[in-house]
């Protein structure tokens, strides 16, 4: 028992003697191993700060000019996918036909064309005016609906010399996208506003009311719509065949829903030969100042009186 106890002892002080002996060489060489620490602490800084030094250089000196080619690259990359999208996604222009023009009494003239807007989901606001060669008329606005053709006329142009190349203009044109938010399908929206029911239209003259003679169209408007309309505007086109020969507009104070209107437009000045008259409404539907608010009247709710 007393040999296992002093192998235990002896063990002890075997431990014992190496933590002395290693504190002691930790002691007698704490500076040494200070400044070996110092020497590893500057080195790491020093290639922290070439480093650093080396990056800039590389940037600013020796890849600058291929990192700004690469941006150059980028940029113009980028924009050319902009563009494309900004192509594919922009309205295309409207079509426009030849202009016509119509003299009529007292050095007077009538111009004529017609426009076409063949996108789906855009509408235009637009200003406009006629050309011919020493003039043009007055700059005027106008609008057309998505996948619509309209005419576009100018009345009554007083002009002594004669017109020659006249020719339709836009000043300026201004796209609104349609918010499917609000209108999710425009064709059934627009079908519900649009159905103005035109009936019997026809072409009379007179010729014992003046000396001029006096040409009188007539046509029956209804509106199958559940709206009320402010100043609703017609175009008459008076056509021989399928020959345009006269144009003519007019507009109502009221159409409101349910109605049906008499419209009686006249004509003064030259006489025209035409077989038919065609009758196009024109109504904004985007221009809440189209629409006139609903009417009702006071009414007594019976409920409220006992039997």
């Amino acid at each position: 028992m007393s040999d296992t106890n002093n192998e235990i002892l002896l063990q002890e002080e075997k431990q014992d003697s190496k933590e002395y002996r290693r504190s002691l060489w930790i002691v007698e060489h704490r500076e040494k191993i200070g400044n070996i620490g110092i020497v590893i602490l500057a080195i790491f800084d020093i290639c922290l700060v070439l480093f650093v030094v080396w990056s800039l250089v590389d940037a600013f000196v020796l890849s600058a000019g291929n990192e700004q080619r690469s941006v150059i690259e980028s940029v113009s990359l980028n924009q050319e996918d902009l563009h494309a999208y900004t192509e594919a996604q922009a309205a295309d222009s409207m079509i426009v036909s030849d202009t016509s023009t119509f003299p009529s009494a007292n050095n007077k003239y009538d111009f004529y064309t017609q426009i076409e807007n063949p996108n789906e989901d855009w509408w235009a606001e637009f200003e406009y005016q006629f050309v011919f060669e020493g003039g043009s008329t007055g700059i005027k606005q106008g609008f057309i609906l998505p996948q619509s053709k309209k005419p576009i006329v100018e009345l009554a142009f007083v002009n002594d010399a004669g017109l020659q190349n006249a020719q339709f203009q836009f000043e300026s044109i201004s796209w609104h996208r349609i918010d499917h938010h609000l209108v999710p399908d425009y064709v059934t929206w627009s079908q519900d506003r649009l159905d103005l029911e035109i009936q019997n239209p026809t072409i009379m003259q007179d010729p014992t009311i003046d000396k001029n003679g006096l040409f009188r169209t007539t046509f029956t408007v209804h509106n199958n719509t559940a709206f009320n309309y402010y100043n609703p505007t017609f175009y008459l086109l008076l056509k021989r065949g399928a020959t345009v020969v006269g144009v003519n507009k007019t507009q109502l104070q009221t159409l409101v829903a349910g109605e049906t209107q008499e419209v009686v437009v006249n004509w003064f000045g030259t006489t025209l030969s035409a077989s038919q008259v065609d009758v196009v409404p024109d109504l904004n539907l985007f221009d809440t100042r189209l629409y006139k608010s609903l009417e009702g009247s006071e009414t007594i709710d019976t409920r409220t009186f006992a039997p």
